[in-house]
């Protein structure tokens, strides 16, 4: 009887290794995908035009049921705005991140307090931003920031600049028109250019960005790297509350599922949210309030 050479061996048992790893890449793709849609704010419905696929198939991919060709997921990818590649890697930063909680879970008291002490010295090695004249607000439509923004740069004379405005005035379009032109690559090219644009023609200026702006890493890195950033915040109920008392009635009439979609798009975003210079909570909060919270956050 002939024996296998141990290099076939090797060679034989690192390939089912990492098939099995694949096999399980390709069955999470569903999550990958209605993770990242949903942090851009995309419905299934416009990601399954977008894409040229069927409604019913993209539900039973995104609920890790289906068995999608690289054709499929290339449509997928570019309806996002994302390279084949990225969509395919998402994982890898996801298992980065769940290695280092399952890790800190296994430390004692005596070492989480050393990891402590670690992180704020690593904390306070890393340089701090000190110039606060170029300012973005970031988050949901509803949490205050046309509000609070306006506030501010009436009292203190600095130029506020709406980014979607900003958006249709450079396009001569509608957002609506954009999006159905050009879609989201189209989009996310004209919200990069307005932010570049205005940061370098304004020493000092005000931003108010899109809720979905933080999902565009390339576009999220520049202001997180050019501006003071500031998360403002609210509850989800706070949200569509005020979004309606706009007059804007379009979240509930439309979608029955709003507060859901909504829900589950603050809890898709948290992580990116929070890697914002500061967090102005108007949660229970009247705008006179929030504003000399946003004040003193600015101004100390």
């Amino acid at each position: 009887m002939t024996t296998m050479p141990n290099y076939k061996k090797n060679f034989t048992l690192n390939s089912s290794l990492k098939i099995e790893k694949e096999k399980k890449l390709l069955a999470n793709i569903g999550l990958i995908i209605k993770k990242i849609r949903i942090q851009r704010g995309i419905t299934r419905d416009i990601l399954a035009i977008k894409s040229k696929i069927s409604l019913r198939y993209l539900a039973k991919l995104e609920s890790g049921n289906g068995n999608p060709t690289i054709s499929v997921l290339k449509n997928i990818a570019y309806a996002l705005n994302i390279t084949f590649k990225e969509l395919i890697f998402t994982e890898n930063s996801e298992n980065k991140k769940n290695l280092v909680k399952n890790k800190i879970d296994q430390y004692n008291n005596v070492q989480l307090k050393e990891i402590l002490l670690f992180l704020n010295k690593f904390d306070k090695e890393q340089p701090k931003k000190i110039n606060k004249n170029k300012i973005a607000l970031i988050g949901l439509r509803g949490a205050g920031k046309t509000t609070l923004g306006s506030m501010f740069s009436e009292e203190f004379n600095m130029p506020l600049y709406e980014i979607t405005n900003e958006i249709e005035k450079e396009s001569g379009m509608k957002i609506n028109e954009i999006m159905e032109l050009g879609g989201q690559s189209m989009y996310r090219r004209l919200e990069y250019n307005a932010i570049f644009n205005l940061s370098k023609k304004n020493k000092k200026l005000i931003i108010l960005t899109g809720g979905s702006m933080v999902s565009e890493k390339q576009t999220f890195d520049f202001v997180l790297n050019n501006f003071f950033t500031i998360w403002i915040k609210a509850t989800p109920k706070e949200h569509m509350e005020r979004v309606i008392k706009q007059g804007d009635l379009r979240p509930m009439a439309s979608n029955p599922k709003a507060m859901d979609d909504l829900n589950n798009i603050l809890k898709e975003r948290k992580n990116l949210y929070s890697q914002a210079d500061v967090i102005l909570n108007t949660k229970d909060k009247n705008p006179g309030t929030s504003y000399k919270d946003l004040k003193y956050l600015i101004k100390n």
